[in-house]
């Protein structure tokens, strides 16, 4: 007679947080928001649920480091110290904007949850709001403007998703809706730094 082993499975003590956050994003990427759950995330991972609560509190709590983990780039990979603070808001909302497009069902989900905002996508906007601050923009509309290119960004970047979603992975598709949403950003920028100019 065999001796039962106890405990969990090796495999189990061996997950690591990135394994599970590409499979939580594969699984978005797949099968949209609602075909993400822990218990479905748990058996493509072939480990308890159990095991996967080790790592994560909940589903908000998934998505939430899911967003942190897809948005860190923005950040890091803007110019920190560009010449104006024009160009530092375009190429904070044009890398986020890209970031979207790439996983579009993770932003759809983290919009279906007011619990699922992350750390990093508000560094995001105090990073834009700082630059407002910086600018000759009148303090009582730099809020506004604020909002407005982050709904903005947002609008644009849910519509491709939404409207291209057969062909998000067709690159020639991609690369014209990004070109069309940074020439609109552009005339958006246009009218919040002439009010700037006229402040």
């Amino acid at each position: 007679m065999t001796k039962t082993q106890r405990g969990r499975p090796k495999l189990q003590d061996q997950i690591q947080k990135r394994d599970i956050l590409q499979a939580a994003l594969d699984i978005l990427d797949r099968k949209g928001a609602a075909g993400l759950s822990l218990r479905g995330l748990a058996a493509s991972l072939d480990i308890t649920p159990m095991a996967l609560y080790h790592h994560v509190a909940d589903r908000s709590a998934l998505l939430r480091e899911l967003s942190d983990w897809v948005y860190a780039g923005v950040l890091r990979d803007c110019d920190p110290h560009p010449d104006k603070a024009r160009e530092r808001i375009e190429g904070l909302l044009i890398a986020y904007h890209k970031a979207v497009l790439q996983h579009p069902n993770l932003t759809l989900a983290i919009f279906a949850d007011p619990l699922a905002f992350s750390g990093e996508a508000e560094r995001i906007t105090q990073a834009i709001r700082d630059c407002l601050a910086a600018s000759k923009l009148e303090a009582s509309a730099r809020e506004s403007w604020l909002v407005c290119l982050v709904d903005f960004t947002h609008g644009s970047s849910i519509a491709i998703a939404m409207n291209c979603h057969a062909q998000m992975h067709d690159h020639e598709v991609l690369e014209k809706a990004c070109r069309d949403y940074e020439s609109s950003l552009k005339a958006v920028l246009n009218c919040v730094f002439a009010s700037c100019s006229q402040a």
